[in-house]
Order: C-alpha cells, then structure tokens, then sequence
C-alpha cells in the first residue's frame, strides 16, 4: 500500500535523527569516528565509553532500523560472526540449534567449534527439506538457523516453511542473509 511506503519513507529519513539530541543541532547527524569519549571521573561516562560498547552513530542507525522494522530496539554489529556470537550467548549450555547444512564457513566453524565447547548442542540438516527439518525438531531445540540464499551455492529456502514449522514448535527461527 502506498500509505505504508509513505509511512516507511518518512521513518527512514528521521527516526533517530532529531536534531535537539546534538549540541550542534546538526540536521544531518554527523559521523563519530572517536573510539573514545571524554568522562566526567572513572566509570562516570556521558552516555558512551568506547566505540565497541556504542557511539552516536551507531545509535541513530539503530534507530532507525529498529523503527523501520516496527521493533522496539536494534543491535547493529561491527560484522556477521559478533552478531552470531551475540545470538548464541542468549542460549544456555543444553540448548540445541538447528543450523542449515549449506552455511557461510565462518557460521559452521562457529557452531561447530566454539558453540559446542559452550555446551550448546548444534545439528546441520538439509532445511531445504522441510520434512527433514522438521524431523530434526527435539524438546532441547531453541533456535533454528537459515540462511538464504545460501552460501556457497545460494540455494533459497523456504523462509515461511520453516517458520511454520519452528513456531509451531514454539522455537526461534533466524534468517541469516550473508550473501551478496
């Protein structure tokens, strides 16, 4: 509906970028390149610290995208594999994901090497088969990982398949786009 995209325009250009958050009241919000920010005594920072932990860039960024996709916050990363690292913390030793056996190598070697010394539990199935998805679902299974297309040989899966599938079961599906 164009009344949507109207809505989705309007957001893209200023969510996130009120000019009243800047000294300068900059229209456009300037890039910060400091790594890092003056504070007031130790550990008394003025909203930011380190360019790792958060920068106003990055915030105006998060912001927009976070209202872009109706959400209510965004966390956006320096790379793919911090954000994969960051997803698999929220799970706990005992928990299973499900990942696609056709996966960006860094994502494999991740699940397969790291995650597992975690105590996560990481399976790889063919989610191009949504039967053998399905099949591969246990009581331990928290999230289950897709990527489309898929990386190496950009094979697009069923994005709605698998969600059926996963949420019936009252699991988490995540949809990894690494390729460009």
């Amino acid at each position: 509906r164009s009344s949507d995209l109207k809505n989705f325009a309007t957001q893209a250009i200023h969510t996130g970028q009120e000019p009243e958050q800047w000294t300068s009241m900059a229209v456009v919000p300037p890039i910060t390149l400091s790594t890092t920010f003056k504070q007031r005594g130790p550990g008394e920072h003025a909203g930011y610290e380190y360019g790792r932990s958060g920068n106003p860039t990055r915030n105006c960024l998060e912001k927009a995208v976070a209202a872009l996709d109706g959400a209510k916050h965004c966390l956006a990363y320096a790379s793919g594999l911090a954000a994969t690292l960051n997803i698999a913390h929220l799970l706990k030793a005992g928990d299973e994901i499900i990942c696609t056996s056709d996966v960006y190598g860094g994502t494999q070697r991740y699940f397969r090497k790291t995650a597992t010394e975690m105590g996560l539990k990481v399976s790889f199935v063919d989610c191009n088969q949504l039967k053998c998805l399905e099949a591969a679902i246990t009581s331990d299974t928290k999230l289950v990982w897709i990527e489309t297309p898929t990386n190496p040989t950009l094979t697009v899966i069923d994005i709605k398949g698998c969600a059926d599938i996963v949420h019936k079961h009252g699991d988490i599906l995540l949809a990894d786009r690494k390729s460009t």
